[in-house]
């Protein structure tokens, strides 16, 4: 088999990094076999089965195919793509093996955002979407997320049923490239046209309606994602002109230059926005990631010092903030969070008097929910999760940065001439409430072994007759275990069912908040999450850490 990889290596389209790769990455790729998960495909760049190359794209998008057509008679697909190595090549593989079996394709020309994506999809009333990206991870990877005809990634029942048909061809070096040229001349594949973009910016300017003052300086940079120009347009219609763009850092580059990590979750990404907005005497640093579904802030004070604001911190500011920008609106609000989402977003929804309601982790869920409230009256006041992506407004299903970055540029000039800033407002809370500590922890563990190793992690809770009580100081009140839908109430020691669909994670209640872990569905990590009001959470980490994953 490995011969026959080799011997297709030019057509692979992934030769320069086949040839930088060390015998072991070379070997895992022949050892191993892309699966489609509920997150879609992520992966490395490489030859073989189990990596990313024109052989395993097509295989995925002739699953893709065969699984919508059993389903429609003429299905349509949306295809975009971000400014990742070979995104633009994936794309074109996916839209000629699609268009050749039986689908409409709609290609963009050049690169867009993952809400752009979400959007056209309901806008052009397709069946589904199909994004080529590998958001903030390093730049050796790209992926591929499949979407439903609302707008959001596939449910894990979708996701199953696709990946067995993508399973099913088990000989990918077999399945040729179609004469792209002749497809697109007999109209199987067309370029997504100007209007939909338009659509969407008017969606956004709508949504923002108008930022009445022009006074705080803003840095904007793209991490050489697909945000920029889009939110040029988009601020130039709302009449903003007061921002500065890290140009360097905001040209289209999949090797990621000027940044370790293009990812807005990290503060080391703000380095340079941060040394322009102290030369150029901005107040505010917005960075979004790759395929602009993730943002970061940082805001910057007079005397050239700064405050870095976690995801579920943002999240906070843009419920209050929100709520008060909706209070003459008179309708019934409601808020949808992830049940890892920080535990202040709960009992500030309470203090609100909104409506709460929780999902499991992955914003695929967000939009499920979201499609179900469409009918209703009531009004969305906020979509998030704490890995910094939000919704204020469902025109798109996923996270959507395009949309917030002028709403965080409105909320930054109207607390200004109040002369407060989102510190002032994000202390306001803590004061009023509790200051909970969130932090999120993702501990790798690779090949085989650390598959074992995650596993055993989460099942020590499993297999032991009792639950733990006391935890790092801490009364465990309740553990919720998603996997087997059950809730353990330990003081009464009862047990009752949970409502939302079984995946694998584990939440630990306390009066001071929660401890949750679960496995990452798109990396070899298990992701642990501290939400608690305690002086000390770094001390409860690593007491944590030390006895349940060490």
């Amino acid at each position: 088999m490995k011969q026959q990889w080799i011997e297709k290596l030019d057509e692979s389209l992934v030769k320069p990094f086949y040839e930088t790769q060390s015998e072991e990455e070379v070997e895992y790729g022949f050892n191993s076999t892309l699966s489609f998960g509920t997150a879609g495909i992520r992966s490395t760049f490489g030859i073989g089965p189990g990596k990313l190359n024109a052989f395993t794209v097509r295989k995925v998008a002739l699953g893709l195919a065969q699984f919508l057509t059993a389903q429609h008679a003429t299905p349509s697909v949306v295809i975009h793509f971000d400014t990742r190595y070979l995104s633009k090549e994936f794309s074109e593989e996916m839209a000629g093996i699609l268009a050749a079996n039986g689908v409409q394709v709609i290609l963009a020309a050049s690169y867009k955002s993952t809400p752009e994506l979400s959007f056209a999809v309901r806008h052009l009333n397709a069946t589904a979407g199909v994004m080529i990206t590998a958001s903030h991870n390093p730049k050796n990877y790209n992926g591929i997320k499949v979407y439903n005809d609302a707008g959001g990634q596939l449910l894990p029942e979708e996701s199953t049923t696709l990946s067995s048909y993508i399973d099913a061809i088990d000989k990918p070096l077999e399945l040729t490239k179609p004469d792209f040229s002749e497809l697109k001349a007999n109209q199987k594949i067309q370029y997504l046209d100007d209007t939909v973009t338009e659509s969407y910016i008017e969606a956004v300017t709508k949504l923002i309606d108008k930022i009445e003052y022009n006074n705080e300086k803003v840095v904007l940079t793209s991490l050489h994602g697909t945000s920029l120009p889009i939110l040029e347009n988009i601020l130039t219609g709302l009449d903003y002109t007061n921002y500065f763009i890290e140009k360097e850092q905001s040209q289209p580059d999949g090797g990621f230059p000027t940044v370790k990590s293009a990812n807005p979750e990290e503060v080391e990404a703000f380095e340079r926005g941060i040394s322009l907005a102290q030369e150029s005497n901005a107040n505010l640093v917005i960075a979004t990631d790759p395929d602009a579904d993730r943002l970061g802030i940082v805001e910057v004070y007079e005397d050239g010092s700064y405050r870095y604001f976690n995801g579920n911190e943002i999240g906070l500011m843009l419920m209050k903030l929100r709520f008060q920008d909706l209070a003459d609106s008179n309708q019934p609000l409601y808020i949808v969070k992830s049940i890892v989402t920080s535990e202040l977003a709960e009992r500030l929804g309470q203090l609100l008097d909104v409506e709460i309601n929780n999902v499991l982790t992955g914003f695929k869920y967000i939009s499920e929910l979201l499609e179900e409230k469409d009918a209703e009256e009531e009004k969305l006041l906020l979509a998030f999760e704490e890995s910094h992506g939000y919704l204020a407004e469902s025109i798109s299903r996923d996270k959507d940065a395009i949309q917030i970055v002028p709403l965080i540029i409105k909320y930054k000039n109207l607390l200004a001439q109040n002369g407060l800033t989102f510190n002032n407002v994000i202390n306001d809370i803590y004061q009023n409430i509790g200051q909970f500590k969130d932090k999120t922890v993702a501990l790798s563990y690779e090949g085989a072994a650390g598959v074992n190793k995650i596993n055993a992690i989460m099942n020590q809770f499993r297999t032991d007759t009792t639950l733990p009580t006391e935890m790092c100081g801490l009364t465990v009140k309740r553990v919720e275990d998603y996997q087997q839908g059950i809730v353990t109430n330990i003081m009464e020691q009862s047990v009752q069912s949970l409502s939302l669909p079984k995946t694998n994670l584990l939440r630990f209640i306390f009066d001071e908040g929660f401890i949750a872990l679960r496995p990452s569905g798109t990396e070899p990590k298990i992701k642990l999450y501290f939400s608690l009001n305690v002086d000390n959470i770094t001390a409860i980490e690593d007491q944590f850490i030390a006895k349940y994953v060490d």
